[in-house]
C-alpha cells in the first residue's frame, strides 16, 4: 500500500503566489519542506491510525514500517516489507484496504486517513517557510 503527497496548484492559489516571489529558489525550498517536515508528519499521522491487535505480537505501529521515495515536489510513503509469509515483513500493510486474510476481515484506510490529516499541516509549514524566506530576502 502506498500514498502519494503531491502539490495541486489548483487548490493552493495563495501558495502559488508566494512561490512566485522566490523565483529559482522555490523548487528547492518546497522539496526541503516536503522531504523533511512533510515526510515525518505524514508517517507519524499514518502510524497513529494503524490498528494494533495482540500486544504480544510485533506490530508495524511500534516499528519502522515505512519506506520513503522522494520525488520532485512530491514524496511517496510505502509499507516496508512485503509478503505476509516473510517473517517480520508486516505483510498486512500491503493490502489494508481490501481486508484480506483471516485476521483482517475489514478494510482499513489508515494510510489515506493519515495522509488526509497531515495535508493541511504540511501545506501550512510550506506556506510559513516560503513566507519566511521571502521576508529574509527583502
Amino acid at each position: 500500500m502506498t500514498v502519494r503527497f503531491q502539490i495541486d496548484y489548483r487548490d493552493v492559489d495563495l501558495l502559488l503566489q508566494r512561490v512566485s516571489h522566490l523565483g529559482d529558489k522555490a523548487e528547492k525550498t518546497i522539496n526541503e519542506v516536503l522531504h523533511g517536515f512533510g515526510v515525518k508528519k505524514v508517517v507519524r499521522d499514518i502510524t497513529k491510525e494503524m490498528p494494533i491487535s495482540k500486544p504480544q505480537k510485533r506490530h508495524a505501529k511500534l516499528s519502522n514500517w515505512s519506506k520513503i521515495e522522494d520525488g520532485n515536489l512530491e514524496f511517496v510513503v510505502k509499507a516496508a516489507g512485503g509478503a505476509a509469509n516473510k517473517r517480520g515483513s508486516f505483510g498486512y500493510l500491503v493490502f489494508p484496504n481490501e481486508g484480506r486474510g483471516p485476521s483482517n476481515p475489514l478494510e482499513q484506510r489508515f494510510m489515506e486517513t493519515g495522509l488526509y490529516r497531515a495535508t493541511n499541516p504540511v501545506l501550512d509549514e510550506l506556506s510559513r517557510t516560503i513566507e519566511e524566506r521571502i521576508t529574509r530576502e527583502l
